[in-house]
C-alpha cells in the first residue's frame, strides 16, 4: 500500500510538480521581496527599501547577484529565469534525495541532479555579470535566450551575455535529454526544436 501509494504520489510530482513547485517558489520570493510589513519594521530599523531588497536578493541569491540589481535592474529581473531555475531544481534534487532512502525513482532524482547542476553553473555566469557589465574597457554584451520545453511548458532562459554562453547551456541541457530551441538574441527565442541546443 505504501509502494503504491509513493508510486502515484512520484508520478503526480513528475507530471505536475515541476510547474506547481516553480508557481509557489516564485509566489514566495516576491512575497519576501515586496512584503510591505517586512519593509516597514526594517526600515523603522534604519534601512530604506533598496538597502532591505539588497539583502533579500543577497541572502536569496547571491551577494554577486544583489549587485547586479543594484547596477542593471533589467538583466537581474530577466536573469531570474536563470536563478530561480536553479533555485528549483536544487530543491527538487534535495527533496527526492530524502526521499530515495524510502525507495523514490532514482530516475527523477538523477535527471533533478543533472539539471541542478547545469543550472547552477548558468547562475554562476549570472554571478559574473554585474562585473563584466560594469567594467568598462567597451564591452558590449550580445543578450541571447533559450527557450526549454518541459511539461508541455515553454520558458525563455537568459540572457546570457555571449552567445557562446548561451550555447554552452543549452547544448548540455540538449545532451541531458531536455528540449531547447536555439540561442537567439534576446527576445526572439520562442520556439523549442526537441534536443537542439545549438546557436
Amino acid at each position: 500500500m505504501i509502494r503504491l501509494t509513493w508510486k502515484a504520489g512520484s508520478k503526480f510530482l513528475d507530471d505536475k510538480g515541476p510547474g506547481f513547485a516553480i508557481m509557489l517558489f516564485v509566489a514566495f520570493m516576491s512575497w519576501i521581496l515586496f512584503w510591505p510589513h517586512g519593509l516597514s519594521m526594517n526600515m523603522a530599523a534604519g534601512m530604506g527599501p533598496e538597502a532591505i531588497r539588497y539583502e533579500k536578493v543577497s541572502t536569496s541569491y547571491s551577494q554577486n547577484a544583489a549587485e547586479l540589481m543594484r547596477s542593471n535592474e533589467e538583466v537581474f529581473s530577466r536573469s531570474l529565469s536563470i536563478l530561480d531555475t536553479k533555485k528549483y531544481h536544487c530543491l527538487l534534487t534535495e527533496f527526492l534525495s530524502r526521499g530515495e532512502q524510502e525507495g523514490s525513482q532514482s530516475a527523477s532524482l538523477a535527471r533533478y541532479e543533472t539539471l541542478c547542476g547545469i543550472f547552477t553553473d548558468a547562475a554562476a555566469m549570472v554571478d559574473t555579470y554585474a562585473e563584466r557589465l560594469g567594467g568598462g574597457g567597451g564591452y558590449y554584451p550580445e543578450l541571447h535566450e533559450f527557450t526549454l520545453h518541459t511539461q508541455g511548458r515553454e520558458r525563455a532562459i537568459g540572457p546570457f551575455l555571449t552567445q557562446g554562453e548561451c550555447i554552452k547551456i543549452a547544448n548540455r541541457l540538449a545532451r541531458a535529454g531536455e528540449h531547447t530551441s536555439h540561442c537567439l538574441p534576446y527576445g526572439q527565442a520562442r520556439h523549442p526544436t526537441p534536443g537542439l541546443g545549438r546557436g
